[in-house]
């Protein structure tokens, strides 16, 4: 039920458990400070649970990214990709507006410290929407994938999230014809497997337009998969 929740952050569990209200037909409008004490747990517990039953309720892309948005869940071994990126990120991590230092974050910590994922976790909830954080979330895996199959790749300036999620989005209005805007809303509805194709090019393209490589590489073109 908890499983990759660091915290539980009880505001926007509540966020959640109001959000699943408004998607579910059968709740008719009722507000959860209208539940009784049983009905809350019950709503509390489908909520936590999200993982079990999204497929079963027909959910939307963007509406499981929004439940587990607010509860901040994150895959397994997720903390330990943001620690592997920071390794090869040295001027750090940018995300809408707060910066997570590689230096003295690595020296000071460690790839299995709680104070760590904590760190982490924190600058995740300052994303405030939920369905955004998700997608960082998301984003932050393609980026530790790619570095970890090319071992070769730094990158050389501050790795800001949101400017990938831009660039992002920007290949999505070009492939489908769309005016681009400051909105990116419509990539939170796409499938995973859409969204992680868009983000592993916006992260590819960093890398190789940004000065991201290392002395080491040429003109070799990285793997992403």
């Amino acid at each position: 039920m908890f499983r990759g929740i660091l915290k539980i952050r009880v505001g926007w569990v509540l966020e959640a458990m109001r959000l699943y209200l408004h998607i579910s037909n059968a709740a008719q409008g009722t507000d959860l400070e209208n539940l009784s004490p049983y009905e809350v747990r019950q709503l509390l517990h489908h909520v936590l649970t999200v993982q079990q039953w999204a497929t079963n309720e027909s959910l939307s892309t963007l509406q499981r990214r929004q439940l587990e948005g607010c509860l901040c869940r994150v895959p397994d071994q997720f903390y330990n990709w943001v620690w592997d990126v920071l390794q090869r990120t040295p001027e750090g991590i940018h995300v809408q507006g707060h910066h997570l230092p590689a230096t003295p974050t690595l020296t000071s910590m460690s790839r299995s410290e709680l104070s760590f994922s904590l760190l982490v976790e924190g600058t995740l909830v300052r994303i405030g929407l939920p369905e955004r954080r998700q997608l960082t979330v998301e984003l932050l895996g393609v980026v530790a994938k790619i570095l970890s199959r090319n071992p070769e790749l730094q990158f050389q300036q501050i790795l800001d999230l949101d400017q990938l999620l831009e660039s992002a989005f920007i290949m999505y209005c070009k492939d489908n014809k769309k005016e681009i805007s400051k909105d990116i809303s419509p990539l939170y509805s796409l499938s995973y497997s859409e969204t992680t194709g868009y983000l592993a090019r916006a992260a590819v393209n960093t890398v190789l337009q940004g000065g991201a490589l290392t002395p080491a590489m040429s003109d070799e073109m990285c793997k992403v998969s």
